[in-house]
């Protein structure tokens, strides 16, 4: 089944964010929250459409495992790439509920954040090769902010991404995508983020990127931060910075157990991670809120020095 105009013209739409489809229902965000639209199709319509774009992203389910996420391409169907996430019954008792997020292009042309007041100094981080963490909630802009930063990269430089779904689009000659994998229905074949950062380890990386901070990866990114791998970036679920270590912290005690102290923790990330940038989601549109730099420890404590505008210089929102 084709793509249907109206979807293809809400694809198309540089203002819309993300998208969500139902039985009889579509929502749409162009950066002022989920809107509802009319719905000119149905549930056994929506079912055709998202098989035949599963089947081009070569992803499939079954009913022991009644989601799915994909990154579907651009192509002659959509005019710019997106993620799609597919929940089906019975687990999605209303009907099967999609929601795509389109991806940044990797373009130079366009950037979307470069007009933060932040940007040229986070631009001047990342060319270092200091570590960089980017905090903030669902839809606030890390994935698109991780991209245009790591287009700063140097050309030279090999960049290897880690990911569960594909989303990081920088425009870079050796940036080097890996996706880990789930098991499938009879529970073999799974890769995980960790196994693949254990991988990523061995393919001589100038910089590692890691999607989404979010299980016992956690783990070997810290170490990896101590042992040379300067230049790391990594985006992860927080609602400030200081949460966001803790975040790290909490993750990496689930996957060491007691084999390694919250001290030791702490010490990683003191010594490996220089610098979270806060993004947030406003009524205005997204902005880097926050942007401090990690000094040190005093005692239990990681200490955050804020990184002050000029005076005077304001907060430039970003639609």
């Amino acid at each position: 089944m084709k793509t249907p105009v109206w979807l293809k013209t809400l694809l198309a739409d540089p203002s819309v964010t993300d998208i969500a489809l139902g039985a009889g229902r579509v929502s749409v965000d162009r950066g002022d929250g989920m809107r509802p639209e009319p719905a000119p199709w149905e549930e056994a319509e929506l079912k055709t459409w998202l098989l035949a774009q599963l089947a081009r992203s070569g992803k499939s389910w079954d009913a022991r495992h009644p989601f799915v996420d994909a990154t579907l391409a651009e192509n002659d169907e959509v005019a710019v790439a997106h993620r799609a996430h597919a929940i089906f019954p019975p687990v999605a008792p209303g009907g099967i509920e999609v929601t795509l997020r389109k991806l940044p292009r990797a373009s130079r042309s366009k950037p979307v954040w470069g007009t933060s007041p932040y940007y040229a100094f986070l631009r001047d981080v990342v060319r270092r090769g200091e570590t960089l963490l980017i905090s903030g909630s669902t839809g606030s802009g890390k994935t698109t902010l991780a991209s245009e930063l790591l287009s700063e990269v140097s050309p030279h430089e090999r960049i290897v991404a880690l990911e569960d779904t594909r989303e990081l689009a920088p425009a870079h000659p050796q940036f080097i995508p890996l996706l880990s994998r789930p098991p499938n229905a009879d529970g073999f074949g799974e890769v995980s983020l960790r196994t693949l950062l254990k991988q990523t380890l061995r393919m001589r990386p100038d910089r590692i990127v890691l999607g989404e901070c979010r299980g016992p990866e956690v783990l070997e990114l810290l170490q990896a931060l101590n042992t040379g791998h300067r230049g790391t970036l990594a985006t992860l679920h927080a609602n400030s910075p200081r949460e966001a270590l803790r975040r790290i912290e909490l993750l990496g005690l689930l996957a060491a157990g007691n084999a390694v102290p919250l001290s030791a923790l702490r010490e990683l990330l003191a010594l490996g991670v220089q610098w979270i940038a806060q993004v947030e989601r406003a009524p205005e549109g997204r902005k880097i809120r926050e942007l401090v730099q990690v000094a040190g420890r005093e005692g239990d404590t990681i200490l955050l020095r804020p990184k002050v505008l000029a005076a005077g210089e304001p907060l430039k929102m970003i639609v």
